[in-house]
């Protein structure tokens, strides 16, 4: 029976990948709530609306937990919501309320709205604004009146966004540890396949490997948003080098994780065929998953390059078929994947690949 992940492990991962999401998004939460309660009162204040709800939605719906495109998603929802309301206002002056009344609304209106525009929040707000003016009671000042509602929570998400955005820095390193201490956990997992001769562990470290890549997406689109807010807001101009260095480092990990992904299918194709694997590969994996763990961290006091090139470096003279007793050709191909992902790494964090391929035992 294969061995799985011991329940306290996935417990203690999923609690550190969980505090590194929080830690990430903190800020943004703390805008929409504050954003929230600024539009009600703003809405009650100007437009005398009793329960101004859409203010405060309109609000969430920009800001979200996310960095990504916030300015965009703020004028997809101003957009949307004028397009629903404004047919969603027309077809009940002209046609009433009803059923199929709204089934005309929706279509009418994402109709349009994917003909203006391709974003998401676009289409689904025109419908869904439609869709409230067909089929809830009028509230004060009919669709006007709701149209105002959401303006007023859009004017706000767009003044928190423009000044206030969080921290792009904290968001970026916070998805580059999670990533990373995923990979390192999946790197540590194989090693354990490798000694265990377990084929089914290294399956299924294979198809985590696979299942990886919306984080790793998540990680890029936030680097993407972080250069987008250096360029709008001159309060985050300070941390653009970090942003730089992260963007690097991120398409350093894509590469290697390609690799790693390659690496992994071999160990469990040749564990599935019984293929002996030496126990010293299992090794040279545990040593990549303690410097791919360490990535992005400052070199100690002392020391002029970081724990992790260190490590990488320390790694990638003992990456010799020969070396590791790789005789057949499945530890072989493994070797080479191993010497590539070293090489990737190295070179995400600015060591000349030149100068890491020279490390690597002929």
């Amino acid at each position: 029976m294969p061995r799985s992940v011991p329940s306290s492990l996935a417990v203690r991962r999923r609690a550190r990948t969980g505090w590194q999401r929080w830690q990430g998004s903190w800020w943004q939460i703390l805008q929409c709530g504050l954003g929230a309660g600024v539009a009600w009162t703003l809405a009650q204040v100007l437009w005398d609306q009793p329960y101004p709800v859409f203010a405060c939605v309109a609000v969430v719906v920009s800001l979200g937990v996310q960095n990504n495109a916030r300015l965009r998603r703020v004028a997809e929802l101003g957009a949307g919501v004028t397009v629903g309301v404004l047919l969603g206002t027309v077809i009940a002056h002209l046609i009433g309320r009803g059923p199929w009344q709204i089934s005309l609304i929706v279509v009418a209106a994402m109709g349009i709205a994917r003909f203006l525009d391709s974003g998401v929040l676009l289409v689904n707000q025109a419908a869904l604004q439609a869709t409230f003016i067909i089929a809830f009671p009028p509230q004060q000042g009919g669709g006007y009146g709701r149209w105002l509602d959401a303006m007023t929570g859009v004017a706000v998400a767009l003044a928190i966004a423009a000044l206030l955005p969080p921290d792009p820095t904290r968001d970026v390193r916070s998805r580059g540890r999670a990533f990373t201490g995923q990979l390192a956990d999946l790197l540590e997992d194989a090693a354990d396949a490798v000694r265990e001769h377990d084929a089914a562990k290294a399956d299924a470290v294979l198809e985590r490997a696979r299942a990886t890549q919306g984080e790793l997406e998540g990680w890029a689109q936030s680097v993407v948003a972080g250069r987008e807010v250096h360029r709008l807001s001159p309060l985050r101009r300070g941390s653009r080098a970090e942003i730089a260095e992260q963007q690097r480092l991120q398409a350093g990990v894509d590469r290697a994780t390609r690799n790693v992904r390659v690496m992994l299918r071999r160990v469990s194709t040749a564990l599935e065929y019984d293929e002996q694997l030496p126990a010293s590969l299992a090794g040279a994996l545990e040593s990549l998953a303690a410097a791919v763990r360490s990535l992005g961290q400052p070199a100690y006091e002392g020391e002029s390059v970081p724990p992790s090139v260190a490590g990488l470096k320390e790694l990638a003279v003992t990456l010799g078929p020969r070396t590791l007793g790789a005789e057949s050709l499945s530890a072989t191909v493994v070797v080479a994947q191993l010497r590539s992902v070293v090489v990737d790494l190295l070179q995400a964090q600015g060591v000349d690949r030149q100068e890491a391929h020279r490390l690597l035992p002929r």
